[in-house]
């Protein structure tokens, strides 16, 4: 049995941690540090609990553990390996409830707001959603299952004992600044087009004494890559690039990694992504330095469209310009008249076509848009000076 294939078909499925046990205890007092918020709330929770429980549990079971904050463990043996679920919660986040329980357990007021931060990071579940999830995949690898049963775990009898007391200490919310503190530096070096500092940053994520590193490691983010490629996309949006070159940079990698399980493909096609879509911000801050929002606009069409008609009306409509206007300021601005805007965005694609194919002149002038081949080399010539021919057998 392929257990990483498992145990990642129930993470795609469920949208939730799926952990496998080994009878290691290191791995439970790691669970223990990041999934429990209060041992005396959750005391099932604790590394030695979880030890006992596992080593205790029938393998035709399915066993749910709920606290007394009503976040769930799910877990069961399947071919002779233990699985971890979670931890996730039945129920949405409810001020009036979590007060009565810090006044019950004789907790301050100010472990409301770092409980709340807790409880809502976790996913709504609920024990037969899982239960049928995790059945049918496990019939996928096994068609001949026995029947599992299911058992829930509600906590521990403990004899009675004095009230406890808790000190009003100052709660540590530095894990919550550092999360922002990382993700705004990112989007910062995204909406700069800081390429340089971009791949640096990259390479920090994949360091994990690394503060960017953090960014992957919390427990909110359950889907690391989508939430990487939302803030990257919404960072190039804040420069100004279109937001058809941002989808098309972005979908691109969206295909790519819907095509790989391979974890180190999908941290080149992530890094890949970052460089082009930074890249592709410097290019248009670059391009577009000094402009007027409106023509900033007119660009941003043009570099999209350069290859056909371009129709001065939809270039009115796009400035909110008459067209003599829009022609004296796009001069102005640019430095060029529109026509010859267009003619330099042509010859640009044209020239890098020619060093990099060996495509007939004639076809690469009828791809940027020149139907007349004779005026496409009078107006490359006057561009960049030099016939086409010229230029490719210099290059």
């Amino acid at each position: 049995m392929d257990i990483k294939l498992f145990r990642k078909l129930l993470q795609n499925l469920l949208n939730t941690d799926v952990r496998t046990y080994d009878n290691d205890i290191r791995s439970l007092a790691a669970l223990e540090e990041t999934c429990c918020f209060q041992k005396a709330l959750q005391p099932m929770f604790t590394a030695d609990s979880l030890s006992y429980l596992l080593g205790s549990m029938n393998d035709t079971t399915f066993y749910e553990i709920v606290d007394k904050l009503d976040v769930c463990l799910f877990f069961f043996q399947f071919e002779k390996n233990l699985f971890l679920i979670g931890p996730y919660v039945r129920t949405e986040y409810s001020d009036e409830k979590m007060q009565n329980i810090l006044i019950e357990n004789k907790m301050p007021a100010s472990y409301a707001t770092s409980l709340r931060l807790y409880y809502t990071a976790m996913p709504l579940l609920g024990a037969y959603q899982i239960q049928r999830t995790v059945t049918a995949c496990m019939v996928s690898f096994n068609p001949l299952l026995h029947e599992y049963t299911y058992r829930k775990l509600l906590g521990f009898q403990e004899e009675p004992k004095e009230p406890k007391t808790y000190r009003q200490d100052s709660i540590d919310y530095s894990a919550v600044y550092q999360r922002y503190h990382v993700e705004n530096r990112l989007l910062k070096l995204i909406e700069k087009g800081d390429v340089e500092n971009i791949i640096q940053a990259y390479d920090e994520m994949q360091d994990e004494s690394a503060s960017l590193a953090d960014l992957f490691r919390s427990p909110v983010y359950q889907s690391p890559i989508s939430i990487l490629r939302a803030l990257a996309r919404k960072a190039a949006e804040q420069s100004g690039l279109s937001i058809i070159t941002i989808d098309q940079i972005t979908q691109k990698s969206v295909q790519r990694l819907s095509g790989t399980d391979d974890i180190e493909k999908q941290g080149q096609y992530c890094y890949e992504m970052l460089i082009e879509l930074t890249t592709a911000v410097r290019d248009h801050l670059v391009n577009t330095s000094g402009y007027s929002s409106a023509i900033v606009k007119v660009v941003e069409y043009l570099s999209l469209n350069y290859t056909q008609n371009i129709n001065m009306d939809i270039l009115c409509q796009i400035s909110d310009y008459s067209s003599s206007h829009l022609a004296k300021i796009f001069k102005h601005e640019t430095g060029q008249t529109i026509t010859q805007y267009i003619a330099n965005l042509r010859c640009r694609q044209a020239a890098e076509m020619l060093r990099e194919t060996n495509l007939p002149v004639q076809e690469i002038s009828s791809y940027v848009g020149y139907t007349d081949n004779n005026y496409f080399v009078k107006v490359f010539k006057k561009v960049i000076g030099n016939t086409p021919s010229e230029y490719r057998a210099l290059t």
